[in-house]
């Protein structure tokens, strides 16, 4: 085990879960989980039939703090939605198939299948050295075995759902889930709160595309359900990822009208500015230096659009 795994497992604490949402039909639960390393949430949609599962956290431990408080309503889990293919939420997948059983469900998009399956990234094999025993490996973790299309409509446990699917964002793909009857939206990693995103992979000029659509495509939303931070009103979620993805972009823009190039320097200038713009954002303690690496991501991601 890794020594950074062995202090997690001495430092890791239950999940801290809440009733969010209650109406006629069906009841939102959230999990999200306390430090060593960020808030990570997750939630159950409780209806009369069953759970229906929205991501799984990242860490074995917590996603069994989890089950124990989903057991208490005593209701099988019919199906897990998974919305992206990133680490922190879908770490917790054997725990829940285990507790479920091995017919449960698993929804993704055919890219998130494919991320998980093969791992071209890396990001399972470096939980793997990171977590030690507390992330499962490559082929302990279930695939998903439901493969939802754009727009497609679900009904699971009586409850209405479509799964829209926004290609290359916060991620290779994200899969949203939209319950049209409760005007209500889980995101996945699309919106983040003051959490420092993950700009790295290069797609903030679609990522604001995508953010911009779902407030014109659904103008009635009441609520969205994020990954990283707690659920809140959409407007506002929204318009605050939109700044924090275009101050970032200018700030990089800025320097590179210079020489095309971010030196040293200038990338810990930046970095700077942004710590101050946005002083209360959490950045994950697995990502040393994130606000760097994602200065490097959106240079390279702006140069490519120049050219």
């Amino acid at each position: 085990m890794s020594l950074l795994g062995t202090m997690m497992l001495n430092l890791s604490q239950p999940i801290v879960a809440q009733t969010e949402n209650e109406n006629e039909n069906i009841t939102i639960h959230n999990y999200y989980t306390s430090p060593p390393f960020e808030e990570i949430y997750y939630y159950a949609i409780e209806t009369e039939e069953g759970l229906i599962l929205i991501d799984t956290g990242r860490l074995l431990s917590q996603a069994r703090y989890a089950l124990d408080e989903l057991q208490q309503f005593d209701k099988p889990i019919l199906a897990i939605l998974i919305t992206h293919p990133h680490t922190d939420h879908f770490g917790g997948l054997p725990v829940f198939v285990k507790a479920a059983g091995e017919d449960v469900p698993i929804y993704a998009s055919e890219i998130t299948l494919e991320s998980i399956e093969n791992d071209e990234r890396g990001y399972i094999e470096n939980r793997n050295e990171q977590l030690g025993l507390d992330f499962p490996d490559s082929e302990e973790i279930p695939l998903p075995d439901f493969i939802v299309e754009d727009g497609q409509q679900l009904n699971i446990g009586g409850v209405n759902i479509i799964a829209y699917d926004f290609p290359t964002n916060e991620s290779d793909t994200t899969t949203i889930y939209y319950l049209p009857e409760q005007q209500v939206m889980f995101v996945g990693d699309l919106v983040n709160g003051e959490k420092t995103p993950g700009l790295f992979e290069g797609n903030t000029s679609n990522w604001l595309t995508t953010l911009r659509s779902i407030q014109q495509r659904f103008p009635d939303l009441e609520r969205i359900y994020p990954g990283h931070t707690e659920p809140d009103n959409p407007d506002e979620l929204i318009t605050t990822q939109i700044d924090y993805i275009e101050t970032f972009r200018n700030l990089v823009s800025q320097v590179l009208e210079n020489d095309d190039v971010v030196d040293d320097v200038e990338r810990r200038n930046i970095a700077d500015e942004i710590e101050e713009l946005y002083p209360d954002y959490e950045t994950s303690l697995l990502l040393p230096g994130l606000i760097e690496i994602n200065i490097d991501g959106v240079a390279e991601e702006l140069q490519a659009e120049g050219n």
